[in-house]
């Protein structure tokens, strides 16, 4: 990313957010490193807020791009709505269920 070597932690899903996205808009990941961490700057340089750190920023963005994405029809479709938030998510585990 601009000729820097970054080190950045992500849990494995946003890693694949990001990669998804990338897929969809035809860039690379470090292109979109890079986008994300000039708009970052642009902000500081017009507001008083700052040191938000790239991971997190990238966080927020992964989750920002997919929530505009989501449809009511969407959101049927993946069964959400139903009592059940964790259904098709990282967190969608059966529960143990024991014999006695």
């Amino acid at each position: 990313m601009s000729g820097r070597d970054v080190s950045i932690r992500l849990e494995p899903s946003y890693w694949e957010g990001l990669e998804e996205i990338c897929r969809r808009e035809v860039m690379t990941v470090d292109e979109l490193c890079d986008d994300v961490r000039d708009r970052m700057e642009q902000q500081a340089r017009h507001s008083s807020r700052s040191g938000v750190s790239l991971a997190n920023a990238l966080r927020v963005f992964v989750v920002g791009y997919f929530r505009q994405a989501a449809t009511e029809r969407g959101h049927a479709r993946a069964g959400h709505g139903q009592g059940r938030p964790f259904i098709a998510t990282p967190f969608d585990t059966v529960p143990a269920t024991s014999d006695t």
